[in-house]
């Protein structure tokens, strides 16, 4: 289809592209990078950002067009558009903010860097006592955990990481001087991105590949450097399901299988430093099976994988010039969290509660008092994303643990966290609580958790929280949702209801 046919396809349509709509999306996470009215830190966040919503939207959207593309299945895009005229019309808009990216990064971002007191420094910018130290950290950091990676008629292509750096080193040896010989040599990705340097005047920042660059002759003896070429790939992690009834078994096992796939899923694209070998690139096109359209050319300056900037951002020289979250305010339901008995509390009235500008403290508040009161006899939750280190896995390890009934969907189908989730569900499971991986055929993104508890006599009260945000009490300082604590029977019935629907199968 020609590219005028394509764009009045797209106009002609009812419907907007989820994919075309979501690099739209990305734009404006981009202008609040180009917003001089923010410091310097704050736009660097943004474009880290951006990146990483890149490296998402390759893994995931990109990935997904894939699964069409590559196995022969008919899609049409919301915009009308089959799925190859579709795919180069995406990959045009990706090239398009890619490009946008680095412009705003290397001309209204970079030339900033000194005055804040750092500067991103190649190795000529370097002094020759702080060359030996970048040296000395490449002899005894770096160096031992390089492998060079040959293929060639006697090695295959060697399985390269996803979203890692990578070098590509041509080579000749003195025996086959007219034969080139391609090596793969993977960046470290358990050290920092950037080397540091304390200047009087400045912090020094510099890329670990370009010490190793600098040093690769280390890696080669008796052999002819040709061309070294840095590059980084993004393969699909996209996978379809094939669900059965039988969830708990079936259904976990593929998840855990599936997720394994995502280290040697189809490269979707390269990103690429401009004059790469072109040896290299028509390799890399023949092995992956992928063409102009996949790659991603960066420029001299610019660094490929802008998601390394969180290094600077987190320094503890930097990290307090980030604008600093607003402390949560109590909400006006409940003015005082510390003098309330929130079981009484909410026995007479509801508490709404507006995240990030009030604080997730009084759920967690709940859940761990139900987990250590005798009274309570159940608690049933859903679990979409977990904080590190979760208070409410913790509180429902100790609720089971004191005999209390613990019932838990996880939903194995997050997309990034479905292994945390098994590991998660897994550890409840021994703990002795009743878990289930979510519904069949369906992803469940709802929030509730329900606590019972025996008041005086035989009464027992539902004590229900629902709300749009995760039960992460590290994300729900930045997303803004709304949740609400409450005993009102109607909520209760419903929320009731939804678990014994979900826990006994019928839906």
């Amino acid at each position: 289809m020609q590219p005028n046919k394509i764009s009045d396809q797209i106009r002609k349509s009812k419907y907007i592209s989820r994919d075309l709509s979501w690099i739209r999306f990305n734009y404006r996470v981009l202008d609040q990078a180009k917003d001089t009215s923010r410091s310097l830190f704050d736009r660097l966040k943004f474009i880290a950002i951006t990146a990483s919503n890149f490296d998402e939207f390759f893994m995931i959207r990109v990935g997904s067009l894939y699964n069409y593309i590559d196995y022969g299945k008919e899609r049409i895009d919301y915009s009308g558009l089959r799925e190859l005229p579709f795919r180069r019309k995406l990959y045009e808009f990706a090239h398009r903010l890619v490009n946008d990216i680095y412009l705003t990064y290397q001309h209204e971002i970079q030339p900033l860097f000194v005055k804040n007191g750092f500067q991103i420094c190649q190795i000529d910018d370097l002094t020759e006592i702080e060359q030996r130290k970048a040296s000395n950290y490449f002899k005894d950091t770096i160096y031992p955990m390089l492998t060079p990676m040959v293929y060639d008629n006697y090695h295959g292509f060697p399985l390269l990481m996803n979203q890692g750096l990578i070098f590509g080193v041509v080579t000749k040896t003195d025996e086959s001087k007219a034969q080139n010989r391609l090596t793969f040599i993977q960046l470290p990705q358990n050290i920092g991105r950037f080397y540091e340097i304390q200047r009087k005047d400045k912090l020094l920042f510099v890329p670990i590949e370009e010490i190793i660059r600098w040093q690769i002759d280390k890696l080669f003896r008796n052999v002819e450097i040709v061309a070294v070429s840095l590059f980084r790939i993004t393969r699909n992690g996209d996978f379809t399901l094939e669900e059965s009834d039988d969830i708990d078994a079936d259904f976990i096992q593929e998840i855990k299988l599936k997720l394994k796939t995502r280290k040697k899923g189809r490269v979707v694209r390269v990103e690429i430093e401009k004059n790469a070998s072109p040896f290299m690139v028509r390799a890399l096109k023949e092995r992956w099976n992928i063409d102009n359209a996949n790659f991603f050319i960066i420029n001299p300056g610019n660094l490929i994988d802008l998601k390394g900037l969180w290094q600077i951002l987190k320094h503890p020289q930097f990290r307090n010039n980030l604008a600093r979250q607003l402390t949560p305010v109590p909400p006006l339901s409940l003015p005082d969290l510390e003098q309330e008995d929130l079981f009484e509390y909410l026995k007479t009235r509801d508490v709404l509660l507006h995240h990030p500008f009030n604080s997730i403290e009084p759920v967690l508040r709940l859940l761990e008092r139900a987990a250590e009161d005798p009274n309570v006899l159940a608690i049933k939750q859903t679990i979409y994303r977990l904080a590190d280190q979760s208070r409410v896995t913790a509180a429902l390890l100790r609720a089971a643990e004191n005999g209390k009934h613990v019932s838990v969907l996880f939903e194995v189908k997050a997309r990034f966290d479905e292994e945390r989730n098994i590991k998660e569900g897994e550890k409840l499971e021994k703990a002795g609580c009743f878990v289930i991986y979510g519904i069949n055929k369906y992803k469940t993104h709802t929030k509730m958790l329900m606590i019972i508890r025996k008041e005086e006599g035989e009464k027992v009260t539902r004590y229900v929280h629902i709300g749009s945000g995760n039960y992460n009490e590290q994300t729900s300082r930045q997303y803004t949702d709304i949740s609400l604590l409450t005993t009102d029977e109607t909520y209760a019935h419903d929320v009731s209801e939804f678990f014994n629907v979900i826990t006994g199968h019928s839906f």
